[in-house]
């Protein structure tokens, strides 16, 4: 049995994510489902979800965007002790296959439902804390209940908020799986809640829950090559314990029907065209004629999605631009961003923005796009997966140097490439690189447009096709796990 204990989770209509993250350890369980592979995954119930926007008076104002609890089956529950307080909670699963999602519901009592209402949204630090350590306690309590550590293969810890579960039980199994180089990758709290809940003098203040869980497994798991040498300079005493497992996507929960079995450029030309006509028809966007760039992810300072903004401005071309994404309240540029997003789809008639992107809208916006535009600043981006679910589905990328893409795009053949492949974290607000690659990254844009109008593109979009499937599917990343 494989157990993945993480923050986020999205699977069926649950509103339990907040991006990647969520999506990849969704794609992981359906992937399992799929293989027959006897598969865990145990996070929070968020009655609250995640995040939502609505516009007061011009502004945008979050908002809780509400959960469902419609197919999953209470199996049980349990009373656990934190903070000295008895928290009442419930185990409500969702099963398919040999997989089995665990959703741990918050009841009693108010303080506690309170921290874990919301992913990512927590009124103080001890919110924060408690939340966790909840999360840590009940999956550890589940385990023991429901599966058994003797059955448990592989205890793989998502993100570094869930190694509190290795204070209430080790496992010479146990793996952490850094998810992100940037700093919010490596969260801390003060050590005064490790003394007030598990009375520990902890030597450093704060905390960096990166380097307990380091420290306290087998191993730690990046999730790009390029990711081993930005966690090596972080943290060069674990170094020897750091080995990359580059993420992936389940493939048939991303690729349109149509295009499952594609031999030829010309078959994968005529089965596109269908397949972007009908997502088009179905997100309400009329481009008959046009080519159609996307830019679709979650909205902060390191995708560069103002990179998309300028290019919308200053491309004299016949293109239909799509938008998406969402950003933390917390996150100021993330946010007016999303203004901005939302004043150029309403006064251009070439732009649509989708703000909030579950999975069935972004599979559309994929499959209705011809050119996806994926733009971080080289060396924040830990993997990234955006580019991998369009190059399925046979769609090329013009993207930065950055995450998995040097592992598998080479520039002209299977996608375009542009700027500096950076292997250490440089200032977001330098000026000078941004402006010298936005600079490449139009002309890698004009190259791609030329390469559709002589139809050479299809020659790219085919290769982008077939090598894809093979370095991103879910089986190479089983296996490179250990799972298979």
């Amino acid at each position: 049995m494989i157990v993945s204990i993480t923050p986020e989770l999205a699977i069926g209509r649950f509103r339990n994510f907040a991006g990647g993250l969520g999506v990849l350890e969704g794609d992981k369980f359906y992937a399992a489902a799929r293989l027959g592979v006897p598969y865990t995954a145990i996070t929070l119930y968020y009655p609250e979800g995640y995040v939502t926007y609505r516009e007061e008076n011009g502004e945008l104002v979050a908002a809780s965007e509400g959960n469902t609890m419609e197919e999953l089956r209470r199996v049980g529950g349990a009373e656990i002790q934190v903070r000295g307080d008895k928290v009442i909670l419930s185990y409500l699963t969702y099963q398919l296959g040999t997989a089995t999602a665990v959703f741990i519901n918050v009841e009693k009592p108010e303080w506690a439902a309170k921290a874990a209402r919301r992913l990512y949204r927590e009124d103080t630090e001890a919110d924060r804390f408690y939340k966790y350590v909840i999360l840590a306690k009940a999956a550890v309590d589940y385990v023991e209940r429901y599966i058994g550590w003797d059955r448990v293969r592989y205890l793989d810890l998502q993100e570094a908020y869930t190694v509190l579960a290795l204070f209430f039980r080790r496992h010479d199994k146990a793996r952490l799986v850094i998810h992100t180089p940037a700093p919010w990758g490596h969260p801390t709290f003060s050590r005064r809640f490790f003394r007030d809940e598990f009375g520990f003098d902890m030597a450093m203040e704060p905390v960096v829950l990166t380097e307990l869980g380091l420290a306290m497994t087998s191993g730690g798991i990046v999730v790009s090559r390029k990711m081993v040498k930005l966690a090596c300079n972080t943290f060069p005493h674990h170094c020897h314990k750091i080995k990359p497992v580059t993420n992936a996507v389940e493939i048939p929960r991303w690729e349109h029907p149509r295009l499952r079995k594609v031999e030829s450029p010309e078959e994968l030309r005529r089965a596109r065209e269908e397949v972007k006509r009908e997502a088009l028809r179905a997100l309400g966007i009329e481009a008959t004629g046009k080519v159609v760039m996307s830019w679709a992810r979650r909205l902060t300072h390191y995708k560069r999605p103002h990179y998309a903004l300028q290019l919308i401005e200053d491309i004299d071309r016949d293109v239909l631009f799509i938008l998406g994404g969402r950003a933390h309240p917390a996150d100021h540029y993330g946010v007016e961003m999303m203004k901005k997003f939302k004043e150029a789809a309403g006064s251009v008639d070439n732009v649509y923005y989708f703000p909030d992107l579950d999975a069935d809208t972004a599979r559309l916006i994929i499959w209705a796009s011809d050119i996806w535009l994926f733009t971080p600043f080289s060396g924040w981006e830990a993997s990234g997966t955006s580019f991998m679910k369009a190059g399925v589905n046979g769609v090329p990328s013009v993207a930065s140097r950055d995450g998995a893409v040097p592992e598998a795009v080479k520039d002209g053949w299977n996608g375009w490439l542009f700027g500096e492949d950076r292997d250490r974290l440089l200032p977001l607000d330098s000026a000078e690189i941004d402006q010298r690659e936005y600079g490449e990254f139009r002309r890698k844009v004009e190259e791609a447009l030329d390469a559709y109008a002589s139809g050479r593109y299809w020659e790219v979009a085919f290769n982008t096709y077939r090598s894809f499937r093979e370095i991103f599917s879910m089986e190479r990343l089983f296996r490179d796990y250990g799972y298979l």
